[in-house]
């Protein structure tokens, strides 16, 4: 008796303090079910039960058909179309177990204080709800602009009529990929969703689901977020030295920590100087550009620069490359050797093929061309053949253009052929 004067208090209790919307009755059969032992039961059973909504908690009393009344305190979770509910059942039995639910189909583990296990598969099937869970307008904003890398939290307002939807499950979804449980809108109709931090500037659509039917599409516009570095190029690849050279700037791309490329922006200043040489460089606002004044030796310069782009400063380094002016060539060194006949041809190895400026300095020429009685000779590794004759020659005579930028030179040579 004073059990169910106890199930009793605790359902009025519910019913009383409870808002409407929250309760429920549920009748569960478990129609596969077997103890430790293997031993087949089966179970059915009913609660009436208060489901707190946005705190993931569910009281439920009832009592297996057999009349043994039980009560039962479980959380719960979502993971898309899996529903787990984990649970504490007091009976005479005293039990904790788990629940995973799919559709209204069940699997559930339960150990009692016994020590004794049962597992089962059983149908869960909702037979009262009181009040009604229903939605007409979910109230957000339709269109949505945020900065790469940031979260956004997005407050929704469910709707009936002139009614607060209560106790709605809501999902949402990013360009139609994997929905996302949201939660349960409260007394008020609200939830608030988390959209998490989206990288990739772009424009996305963000769908709205109530109880897995889609209600609303929210319009999200992902801008980049402040600028992170810049990269441009200049007019001219080489430089030469003893040259002034007036360099512009172009191809100008800014860019976010993300790599999402910035179109609109406002460059207030540049800064440029050479690192490790301290002349000075004047840059031009008015055509975008920079002089150079004239560089003695040549090399790999590091430019250093620093920018104001849209009130963020942004500094880096860029490489320029001085080679020796065509103008102060000295003189070309290319020599020949003959290294023997290999069956019916003459090998021959280029060495030494290197330009002398004026500065003393040295280049190997890598661009050159070999040519014999008026034919190119293909060249591998500085080495090349020359078919032979019936009658072997006494010496060959090459020909061998030089090429270094805009300067060209052909140079003649007599190779004496030794047998």
């Amino acid at each position: 008796m004073k059990k169910v004067l106890t199930l009793i208090i605790i359902i009025l209790s519910i019913i009383s303090f409870g808002r409407l919307n929250n309760i429920f009755i549920n009748y569960d059969y478990d129609f596969f079910k077997y103890d430790s032992s293997f031993t087949s039961i089966n179970m059915h059973s009913i609660y009436v039960g208060y489901d707190f909504g946005n705190i993931p908690l569910k009281l439920q009393v009832g009592s297996s058909l057999n009349f043994q009344p039980s009560g039962i305190i479980s959380t719960f979770a979502n993971f898309g179309k899996l529903y787990v509910e984990p649970y504490i059942k007091y009976d005479s039995m005293y039990s904790i177990g788990i629940k995973a639910k799919l559709y209204n189909f069940y699997l559930n583990y339960n150990l009692n204080k016994n020590m004794t296990q049962y597992f089962g598969i059983g149908l869960s099937i909702p037979i009262i709800k009181f009040g009604e869970d229903k939605i007409l307008y979910i109230k957000s904003p339709d269109y949505l602009k945020i900065r790469a890398g940031e979260k956004e939290n997005i407050k929704l307002i469910a709707t009936y009529n002139t009614f607060f939807s209560e106790n709605i499950n809501i999902f949402y979804s990013i360009n139609n990929e994997k929905i996302i449980y949201a939660g349960k809108t409260n007394e008020f109709g609200e939830i608030k969703i988390t959209i998490p931090a989206i990288y990739k500037a772009g424009k996305y659509n963000i769908s709205i689901f109530a109880n897995k039917n889609k209600v609303k599409d929210i319009h999200l516009e992902v801008l980049p977020d402040k600028p992170f570095k810049i990269s441009f190029d200049f007019d001219k690849n080489i430089l030469f030295t003893d040259n002034e050279y007036l360099l512009r700037i172009k191809n100008i791309k800014v860019y976010d920590k993300y790599s999402n490329e910035i179109k609109k922006y406002n460059i207030k200043f540049w800064n440029f100087k050479i690192l490790g040489d301290y002349r000075e460089i004047n840059y031009s606002y008015l055509n975008n550009s920079l002089i150079l004044e004239p560089f003695k030796n040549p090399g790999i310069y590091d430019l250093y620069f620093e920018t104001n782009v849209n009130e963020k400063y942004i500094n880096g380094i860029k490489t320029i490359e001085i080679e020796n002016n065509p103008k102060n060539i000295k003189k070309i060194n290319i020599n020949i050797d003959y290294l023997g006949k290999e069956r019916n041809y003459a090998v021959f190895e280029v060495k030494n093929p290197t330009i002398l400026f004026s500065n003393a300095q040295e280049k190997v020429i890598n661009n050159f061309r070999i040519y014999h009685n008026k034919e190119k000779i293909k060249i591998y590794k500085n080495r090349f053949k020359v078919p032979i004759n019936e009658n072997f020659p006494q010496s060959y005579t090459f020909e061998i253009e030089c090429m270094y930028y805009n300067y060209n030179s052909i140079i003649k040579k007599i190779i004496n052929v030794k047998e």
